[in-house]
């Protein structure tokens, strides 16, 4: 590549650069809310109840990420075992 094709190489990453720059700059800005997501709490809520539980104390404090987590653990604990849908489902392996 001789000096022309380097220069247009520099021009044109130059240019996306910039494009990028404009871009990012129109962007909302990101708020975090103090906030857990009103949907997770309640589905979380959900499927406590359904084990006879509540929500533990100081709940608010947990990140959106850690509330979803306990929510699919607890939707997991809650699901129906195979002996309970079909005792004949639980079969040794192999037999």
């Amino acid at each position: 590549m001789g000096i022309a094709g380097a220069g247009v190489v520099a021009a044109v990453a130059a240019g996306a650069f910039l494009v990028g720059v404009a871009w990012e700059d129109s962007l909302p800005p990101v708020t975090e809310s103090a906030r857990p997501p009103a949907e997770a709490v309640d589905a979380w809520t959900v499927e406590l109840k359904k084990a006879g539980e509540e929500l533990p104390e100081n709940w608010a404090v947990l990140t959106t990420e850690e509330i979803k987590g306990r929510y699919v653990s607890q939707r997991v604990a809650n699901a129906p075992k195979a002996e309970d849908i079909d005792p004949g489902m639980a079969r040794p392996a192999g037999g």
